[in-house]
């Protein structure tokens, strides 16, 4: 005699089978899961309006930047940490100010370069790579090679005192890790669900300390797919003085940064972000004897997403 299922027994053997992919999809451990072998490019677009007043004149700079670049990974350590190689690939820069125009683009041999000493370390920077160690966390812990890399683009430029304070100044340790920073999340150490949220609190070294405290939040999950909002604030030290082409200066200068992070909950990895930073507050100095106080404003866009 054929049986007939009740419509209560259908439901419940319905709810059963998608208990499973139910589970998985809001409830995921987020880590970092590098292949070996599998290359990933970036390209990391900022651009950025900057208003700021010396001796009396405001000033706004206009500025777009193009970073390119490839994670490669080479390997996973004991401890669990992975090895990746960074290769710059491409960068491009235009700048207006003050009724001037500027830009660089590494695709472009044009000669542009010599129209200002940054563009050359621009130029000497691409087609060169750093090995950086990064935790499953998806903390850059360090990169190696910087040291190599300063050195090749110094004798790229033609040496002298000029070239090894300008590429000194723009390429170290911390300044290469922030440029790749963007393509990595720190992970909570618990499983995330929709509105889950966690913090991460930290310090930029560069020219000045940053502290800076970033809220995740996430706004919608899947097998394939993670959705992030992130809000932040970030200050630097009171009182914390830097040295500026020969000059202490005080940097006083706080801001928010909000936007959207998706990524492959596979991987790890950011597919797409898209930052929007506000930054208030003034530059203090003293220049053989005058005073200087410029106040500024500096807003941004940042997309961030795979090639």
């Amino acid at each position: 005699m054929k049986k007939t299922l009740k419509f209560k027994q259908v439901v419940t053997l319905l709810f059963a089978l998608a208990m499973p992919v139910a589970l998985f999809a809001s409830d995921i451990t987020l880590r970092l899961n590098f292949d070996k072998g599998a290359d990933v490019k970036y390209s990391s677009v900022t651009k950025q309006v900057i208003t700021q007043t010396v001796s009396g004149m405001q000033q706004v700079i206009n500025q777009d930047q193009t970073f390119e670049f490839t994670v490669s990974p080479k390997g996973k350590e004991v401890n669990g940490n992975f090895k990746a190689a960074i290769t710059f690939n491409r960068i491009a820069v235009d700048m207006k100010m003050q009724g001037m125009e500027m830009s660089f683009d590494s695709d472009d041999d044009s000669g542009s370069a010599a129209a200002n000493p940054q563009f050359l370390v621009f130029k000497a920077m691409v087609g060169k790579s750093v090995m950086a160690l990064v935790s499953p966390m998806g903390e850059v812990l360090e990169v190696n090679g910087v040291d190599e890399m300063r050195s090749q683009m110094i004798n790229e430029v033609g040496g002298g005192a000029q070239a090894e304070q300008t590429i000194g100044a723009a390429i170290n340790d911390e300044a290469i890790k922030q440029m790749f920073a963007g393509a990595f999340v720190a992970f909570p150490e618990k499983a995330i669900r929709t509105s889950s949220s966690w913090t991460e609190n930290k310090s930029i070294e560069n020219q000045f300390t940053l502290n800076t405290i970033n809220n995740y939040t996430v706004l919608s999950l899947s097998n394939n797919e993670v959705k992030l909002t992130l809000s932040a604030t970030m200050s630097t030290v009171p009182g914390n003085k830097s040295n500026m082409m020969g000059m202490d200066v005080t940097y006083n200068l706080f801001g928010t940064t909000s936007g959207t992070i998706t990524l492959n909950p596979k991987t790890g990895m950011i597919s797409e972000s898209v930052m929007d930073q506000n930054i208030n507050g003034s530059i203090a100095g003293d220049m053989m004897g005058q005073k200087l106080d410029i106040p500024m404003a500096i807003t941004s866009k940042t997309t961030v997403k795979q090639l």
